[in-house]
């Protein structure tokens, strides 16, 4: 069943799946003049306006350049991969809806903001020195204007694709009304600074830290890791600490304040999101 291009709807996250192979990212500099991003003391240039692919086999490496400084990137084995941003800019993933006919209008309102402009739509705002990957399509590849699908009873599909802020006006196709919001001056990036990886995890109640102490250990080993065999093991012992944590939670349910329950959900989420990241980002020691 072919679908046309009709118009975007809201993205949705792509499972972190893989094996251990190199892991793909792509480095863009949307601004007006070159960029060098040093990885490992190999100086990458990347010319103005222009995104480049490069492939990072599972390890620690040092990423340097004037914005950022100095910094340590962890990869993963069996991640996905991202966004390496050395100008901290901001990006926006698009949700593309495809449908089979225009009576099929679908789609969940959304809005981003740049700039302290709201502009509505299936989009989503990310930032960071690394962003993981949560689209289907990059910086350097396009949406298709038509999509296949082998179920004759689904009547739209979607497709995600990431923007830097001059391609996601482009994609707007709207000029006129982007000067008029944004002033003669025009878009202006904002100021940022990296932001780490946290270092551990957060506080727990007494009721949990017999648990929580081998979790924690778990999580400190696993951001030092640089060998894809020794990521993979610590990786496959968080689920059964993960667990044994949430039996934990079961056995306290309505046994312990809400403000305890609070900080042990904190600290379970946090500990889980750690293992779906493909790279992590760390100060330099």
């Amino acid at each position: 069943m072919i679908r046309t291009r009709l118009f975007p709807s809201l993205a949705a996250l792509l499972l972190l799946v893989g094996c251990s192979r190199p892991v793909d990212f792509e480095i863009d500099n949307p601004t007006d003049k070159p960029v060098t991003l040093t990885i490992d003391a190999q100086p990458h240039v990347i010319p103005a306006h222009t995104a480049v692919p490069i492939s990072l086999e599972p390890g620690q490496y040092r990423l340097q350049s004037e914005k950022i400084g100095t910094v340590r990137m962890v990869v993963y084995a069996g991640g996905n991969g991202g966004l390496i941003n050395p100008t901290l800019g901001e990006y926006v993933i698009v949700t593309e809806q495809y449908v089979t006919s225009k009576t099929n209008s679908g789609g969940l309102a959304s809005k981003v903001e740049l700039n302290d402009v709201e502009i509505e739509g299936p989009y989503v705002k990310v930032t960071g020195l690394f962003v993981p990957r949560r689209w289907d399509i990059g910086l350097l590849g396009e949406l298709p204007t038509m999509v296949v699908s082998n179920s004759p009873d689904t009547s739209s599909d979607y497709r995600t694709k990431l923007y830097n802020v001059p391609g996601f006006f482009e994609y707007l196709d709207a000029a006129d009304d982007l000067r008029a919001a944004f002033g003669p001056g025009g878009y202006q990036t904002p100021e940022a600074t990296v932001t780490f990886t946290a270092a551990t995890l957060p506080e727990l109640p007494a009721a949990f830290e017999e648990q929580g102490k081998p979790m924690r250990e778990l999580y400190a080993q696993y951001l030092a890791a640089s060998d894809a065999g020794e990521q993979k093991r610590l990786k496959k012992a968080s689920l059964k600490l993960w667990q044994d944590f949430g039996a934990t939670r079961g056995a306290l349910n309505g046994k312990i304040p809400v403000p305890d329950d609070v900080k042990a959900t904190a600290f379970s989420s946090q500990f889980f999101d750690l293992w779906a990241q493909p790279a992590v980002i760390l100060p330099e020691t």
